[in-house]
């Protein structure tokens, strides 16, 4: 095939129309790809990895670095923000309320033990930063 040749891709799964059909050639790379499409293949684990649990742990982790327990993980300085600390709690309480009945016993359990530690550490901290008048 000559590259100054066009091809046109075509969607054949119910529903498709040939508007859809039209923008999907002109947004096709040389190599036939659509646009995006080789950014999703690329890391296809990363996305079935995660989970409801991981998701908990990642805002979990970013409240702990706003508490000041954990270094930021690309200064690996610590710090404490504790308006941020406390916006990530107030996220994770949003989402044991909204899923409410819909988790498993391993993720409710999980939930609560994360907003448990997460909340006693936060009045510890701000109790001792009030008492050390910072």
């Amino acid at each position: 095939m000559n590259e100054k040749d066009e091809f046109t891709v075509r969607d054949r799964r119910s529903g498709a129309s040939d508007i859809g059909e039209t923008e999907q050639a002109q947004n096709t790379s040389p190599q036939g790809l659509i646009q995006g499409e080789a950014d999703n293949r690329q890391a296809p684990e990363s996305a079935q990895d995660l989970d409801f649990s991981t998701f908990v742990i990642s805002l979990a982790s970013s409240a702990q670095v706003n508490l000041g327990a954990m270094a930021h993980p690309e200064t690996n300085k610590t710090s404490q923000n504790f308006p941020a600390a406390k916006q990530m709690i107030d996220i994770l309480n949003m989402l044991q309320t909204k899923t409410k009945g819909n988790l498993t016993e391993t993720e409710t359990a999980l939930l609560e033990q994360v907003l448990f530690s997460l909340r006693t550490h936060y009045v510890r901290a701000v109790e001792g930063q009030n008492k050390s008048g910072g």
